[in-house]
């Protein structure tokens, strides 16, 4: 189980877009180095497969397959890309390096997976009727992702408690979605100029380039917004020597005698699962 599974209720506090893409800039920063070498060992994996594709030589199998790959391959890399924050948001010295992150991806790769066809197909079927429920439901599934790999559940439970999390900051949470959107844009217009230009290899290189550059700023961005809303108020990355540790594991330690856990903090968290069981209550009724 996520060491963060605990926090199931969400105290509701009004975002700010502002704050969250400048939280997800100095993420972007810090992190920098693991995050492209992330992306560039995905995309360059799911761009050597296109590239076959390309070649002339591949059927339809080779395509499916292809899209089969970049799925994954884009869920690997979410997965990886939300283990590096959440690592540094429990203990803000860990520093695991991208293979480390890879190996740690694997274990919920499934659901994401499930989670991401989801939502491609949700909103697909809303860009079908108008533009607008298609941006809707984006922006109600934006934070899936984390909840997927930092929750229990299932896909279908991390929709809805993507929903539930977003629920009253929908507008600040679409400021983030758009702004996300328009800098992968901008920043990935000379790599596609320069891959419109160029062979088979000058195309990976650029593509390949430009997503390892892009995709980490994004997911970032959307992590913060799930901190954010789950845990206002809580650094989303802890200074260098510092941990924390769940409810039950203060408990625990409380009871042992090894350490006493912090009143504020005991009071804090016992009123979310009081809330929690509160609600659960009512609709067991």
């Amino acid at each position: 189980m996520s060491e963060f599974a605990v926090t199931r209720s969400v105290e509701r506090v009004q975002l700010e877009a502002h704050a969250v893409l400048a939280e997800a800039w100095r993420l972007y920063k810090r992190l920098f180095a693991r995050s492209v070498v992330l992306g560039a060992m995905v995309f360059g994996a799911l761009g050597l497969i296109e590239l076959f594709g390309r070649s002339g030589r591949a059927g339809a199998a080779v395509g499916l397959l292809s899209l089969a790959f970049t799925i994954g391959g884009v869920a690997l890399l979410q997965r990886g890309l939300v283990e590096i924050v959440r690592g540094l948001h429990t203990d803000g010295d860990d520093e695991a390096g991208a293979g480390e992150l890879l190996g740690r991806a694997g274990g919920r790769l499934g659901k994401l997976v499930c989670v991401s066809l989801l939502t491609a197909i949700g909103c697909a079927l809303g860009a079908l009727l108008l533009v607008v429920p298609a941006f809707v439901l984006m922006t109600r599934w934006a934070v899936s992702v984390p909840v997927a790999m930092l929750e229990e559940g299932n896909a279908r439970h991390a929709l809805r408690r993507s929903r539930q999390i977003v629920a009253g900051n929908g507008w600040p949470v679409f400021r983030v979605l758009f702004a996300v959107g328009l800098l992968t844009f901008l920043v990935e217009i000379p790599f596609l100029l320069v891959a419109s230009g160029a062979g088979l290899f000058g195309w990976w290189v650029a593509t390949t380039l430009a997503s390892a550059l892009t995709a980490p700023y994004a997911a970032h961005a959307l992590t913060v917004v799930y901190y954010g809303l789950v845990q206002p108020g809580r650094p989303v990355v802890l200074p260098p020597g510092e941990r924390w540790q769940s409810v039950w594991q203060e408990q625990d330690d409380g009871v042992g005698g090894s350490r006493q856990p912090d009143d504020r903090s005991s009071a804090f968290w016992a009123e979310q699962e009081a809330r929690f069981d509160e609600r659960e209550g009512r609709r067991g009724g």
